[in-house]
């Protein structure tokens, strides 16, 4: 999971595209990534559970100042490949005032963000 919020961060569709189950993959699948990495600004990633095949994590973005998307995520392996199968949304979660702020600041959200 972390490899691929990275890859959105830095911009790598081939690499998303490549992990991505190949049975899950659109024709434009590359497009659809490209398109979503340059109107999403991704902040920071908060993994909250894992377990063998499955993450469950927040991934802040920028948006007024942030968003969230909580997701349970699947994953599979293949000839020693991760893959990501898909995710079921989840509710957003509620911050702590004491937490870093997702936005990235490195401040405590009490005095940044909330």
């Amino acid at each position: 999971m972390r490899s691929r919020f990275s890859a959105f961060v830095l911009g790598d569709a081939l690499y998303l595209l490549e992990t991505l189950h190949p049975s899950k993959r659109q024709a434009n699948e590359l497009q659809l990534l490209e398109n979503n990495i340059k109107s999403t600004q991704w902040l920071s990633l908060k993994v909250i559970h894992s377990s063998d095949n499955e993450v469950e994590f927040v991934a802040f973005y920028k948006a007024s100042p942030f968003a969230q998307l909580h997701e349970c995520s699947r994953f599979c392996q293949e000839n020693k490949q991760w893959y990501y199968l898909d995710g079921q949304q989840l509710p957003p979660i509620k911050l702590e005032r004491n937490e870093n702020c997702p936005c990235g600041s490195r401040k405590k959200y009490k005095k940044c963000c909330l």
